[in-house]
């Protein structure tokens, strides 16, 4: 037979039921939260062999983002500026170490006789998040640099990439001239 049970007598406290908290799992780590965060907009700013000064605004989620950017050239390259364009996407991350990969179109801009060209860069990239949890990063690896530009009436001087480790360097007549090398590049993206 069930029992009842009695009050509490006064003065009393009657026993309340225990609360069970529930656990929380751990947090990532810094670098897993951060590659796993919707980051929607990310700054880039780098050097290279053939664009000493970049900059770029990398929009989008880090797995598949776009970049939209400026550079500024080498005097004797005679393009003074370029404004590029391209997509990138970004690996799990091991660490603070993450991988990605960049492909980038640059308009080079030229103030002088020499005819305007194009750049596109292939930019395998490894970055190492300076602080646990941070945005900030040290972003470097090589590049592999193709330029093309029209050949002009009366123009046959084209500087850039002349002084690089030239794989191809085809200029026929009438044909676009196109040079392929590799290069580096070392950067900071927060």
């Amino acid at each position: 037979m069930p029992t009842v049970s009695q009050p509490a007598a006064a003065g009393t406290v009657a026993p309340t039921p225990a609360r069970v908290s529930k656990s929380v799992p751990a947090a990532d780590s810094g670098a897993e939260q951060s590659h796993t965060r919707t980051s929607w907009l990310h700054g880039q700013v780098w050097a290279s062999e053939c664009l000493p000064l970049n900059v770029a605004v990398q929009i989008g989620p880090p797995r598949i983002y776009a970049l939209v950017g400026a550079a500024a050239g080498p005097r004797e390259y005679r393009s003074s500026w370029a404004l590029g364009a391209g997509a990138g996407t970004s690996g799990r991350s091991w660490g603070r170490f993450t991988p990605s990969l960049e492909v980038l179109q640059w308009l080079l801009v030229n103030e002088r006789e020499d005819p305007q060209g194009w750049l596109t860069q292939l930019r395998p990239l490894v970055s190492w998040q300076v602080k646990q949890g941070r945005r900030g990063q040290l972003v470097g690896g090589p590049t592999l640099n193709l330029a093309a530009a029209p050949r002009e009436r009366g123009r046959t001087r084209w500087a850039l990439g002349q002084d690089q480790w030239l794989w191809l360097n085809v200029a026929d007549r009438g044909q676009p001239r196109l040079r392929l090398w590799p290069g580096v590049q070392l950067g900071l993206r927060f």
